[in-house]
């Protein structure tokens, strides 16, 4: 999530855990994947019918995630493949809330833009959301999730090499084996396997696993 350094109130929220639904794997499945991924590899479908003018930002997104990442791919969403990521447009800043990776939704909020954020770089980090990452707000314009703090000069989409790394680890154990996380649910290290990221105008809602 693209979260502004203002002066907020913050409130704590509850992440739940729901169960993921496996998704056949299907290397035609996806009209966005530019190189073949593993046997297999995660299919997550997402939509964007309401994404409006973002869909050109969607399919570019999904494409820089497709060309980076070889366990997971995203693909359109079919009749025989309901979505589990859904993407839309709103007037408010970026949020998305996902209960496990590969399953959310993306608001993508017009309020950034105005703000003189990067669309495609919005889109992209937003949807490192949903495969798993966090914010780190580290300020450097080379990591896609140190979204706001690199500025609005910075329009960087591509994950670089240790967030690449990190989505390959959490989809290594295919969809719903969180390969990556050490443990389970008790112990994944860094990544939670549920978050729910939201920026309200007055209050921030910050992520909370819920485990033993």
């Amino acid at each position: 999530m693209l979260t502004r350094l203002t002066a907020r109130t913050f409130a704590i929220g509850t992440c739940l855990f729901l169960p993921l639904a496996t998704a056949p794997v299907s290397l035609a499945a996806s009209s966005q994947t530019t190189r073949a991924p593993h046997a297999s590899a995660v299919i997550v479908y997402y939509e964007d019918d309401d994404a409006g003018a973002w869909q050109p930002d969607v399919a570019a997104a999904t494409a820089v995630w497709n060309s980076s990442v070889d366990d997971v791919q995203f693909a359109l969403a079919t009749d025989e493949h309901p979505a589990t990521v859904h993407l839309v447009a709103t007037s408010g800043w970026p949020e998305t809330s996902t209960d496990s990776p590969g399953v959310g939704t993306v608001e993508l909020g017009q309020e950034a833009v105005d703000e003189g954020y990067s669309p495609p770089r919005i889109t992209a980090h937003e949807l490192g959301h949903i495969l798993g990452l966090p914010d780190n707000y580290n300020g450097d314009c080379a990591a896609l999730m140190s979204g706001h703090s690199a500025g609005t000069s910075c329009t960087n989409d591509q994950p670089d090499a240790a967030e690449i790394a990190d989505v390959e680890s959490i989809f290594a154990g295919g969809f719903g084996g969180f390969g990556g996380f050490a443990g389970g649910f008790g112990g994944f290290g860094p990544h939670a396997p549920a978050h729910i990221y939201r920026d309200a105008a007055t209050t921030r809602l910050v992520s909370v696993s819920v485990h033993g």
